[in-house]
């Protein structure tokens, strides 16, 4: 079995958080991201390594990069979204994505990982892949859609076309359109008994805090306060301040 949250010890566990934040998702379960970066020579500790994360997450990685180009630039032919979208998904363009989240330095590697095997383009982008499928996993297809986004698109033109309908794509997509920076959510505090669970979540970008929401899930809140948030850039934007 994978190890638990409780199995990690302490160290790693701050280290995982702290990366986490980077990466824009917060886990539910840690164990999912520890996994994403224990290299396969871990196997004679008794741990699961990344290879089968990144296998799944190499497919999820081609799909919604497909999806974005096919949504935002509608304009393109078939031929120029395969260039585009293997310019996006190709080992080098991940590897600098791994770089600029600093996977390499959270990898957990046996007496068979070298340096050099640890900072290969190869390895690196496979831990990229590897810790998508651990955001889908954990969070499902709309926060793994947010990382490709927020970290391997994040570098193309800004998206055009129709604008997503869900919220938390929606800021996305206007940060990114306005330049304004990266949106990113903070779990604010909890209350209510484990089975009614509530949630209140901040949105915040580039330091400041918009808006704020509140839901049965942390997704459910993470929506609301992205909706907030739109809202709030919509009055300012007609010249009526903020939402009360």
């Amino acid at each position: 079995m994978s190890p638990t949250d409780d199995s990690i010890h302490d160290a790693r566990l701050r280290e995982l958080r702290e990366l986490a934040q980077r990466l824009g998702h917060d886990f539910e379960d840690l164990a999912l991201l520890d996994q994403a970066l224990c290299h396969s020579s871990t196997g004679n500790l008794g741990r699961k390594s990344y290879e089968r994360l990144e296998f799944f997450g190499d497919s999820i990685l081609g799909f919604l990069v497909a999806e974005e180009l096919y949504s935002y630039q509608p304009e393109i032919p078939e031929g120029e979204l395969t260039d585009r979208r293997a310019q996006v998904v190709s080992r080098l363009p991940l590897a600098l994505v791994a770089d600029r989240l600093g996977l390499s330095s959270h990898l957990i590697g046996g007496r068979g990982l070298r340096e050099q095997d640890r900072q290969s383009p190869r390895l690196r982008a496979d831990l990229v892949e590897a810790v998508l499928a651990a955001i889908y996993l954990d969070g499902g297809l709309e926060a793994a859609r947010d990382f490709v986004i927020r970290h391997a698109l994040s570098d193309c033109e800004p998206p055009r076309g129709p604008v997503p309908r869900d919220p938390k794509s929606r800021l996305l997509h206007y940060a990114q359109v306005n330049a304004i920076g990266q949106p990113s959510y903070r779990l604010v505090r909890t209350w209510g008994p484990d089975h009614e669970r509530n949630f209140e979540v901040a949105v915040v970008i580039s330091a400041e805090e918009i808006a704020k929401g509140s839901g049965r899930t942390k997704q459910d809140a993470e929506k609301q306060a992205a909706a907030r948030a739109l809202e709030r850039f919509q009055r300012e934007a007609a010249g009526d301040g903020e939402p009360q």
